[in-house]
């Protein structure tokens, strides 16, 4: 019998590993096909934050291994390893690393203006913008996934 929760937990995935692929290449290229980053820094006179484009990066990439490991682990394991408290944990972390970085990089690219100024309309701020959005999306994907988790959990755990 298939269970709602590990057919939900499966197909939620799914759509996190896309959001954070198409993240990874706007972060990467989305500046007119150079860097972009997400900004982080509170004076938009100044060049972007290294540390929050450490951790923006360190997100970006661990969460895009750990979701597609997760995945094919999900789909070849014993029913027995698919929900664990480590899944829930990195769900739980995760969800807050989204949406901690979707702020900054909306708070930054909000706020920006071209170097030629008075230009209110660039296209690395719809992207930057586009970007922090869809992070923060994946944060949304991130919390269903923990809620799913949960529930085939503690349902294992009854059991």
């Amino acid at each position: 019998m298939v269970n709602v929760a590990t057919v939900g937990s499966v197909f939620i995935k799914i759509p996190k590993l896309v959001l954070n692929l198409l993240i990874l290449i706007l972060y990467r290229v989305g500046n007119h096909g150079g860097f972009l980053g997400v900004g982080g820094t509170w004076n938009l006179n100044e060049e972007k934050n290294a540390d929050a484009e450490i951790v923006a990066s360190g997100v970006f990439v661990g969460f895009f291994i750990y979701t597609a490991v997760s995945l094919i682990s999900f789909c070849f394991s014993t029913s027995d390893h698919k929900h664990t408290f480590t899944d829930i944990l990195m769900n739980i972390i995760g969800i807050f690393m989204w949406l901690a970085t979707g702020a900054t990089a909306l708070h930054y690219w909000h706020g920006y203006q071209s170097e030629y100024k008075y230009i209110h309309v660039a296209s690395e701020r719809q992207v930057g913008l586009a970007m922090g959005s869809l992070c923060v999306l994946n944060g949304a994907c991130y919390l269903l996934d923990t809620v799913l988790a949960v529930y085939h959990f503690i349902r294992t755990k009854i059991q």
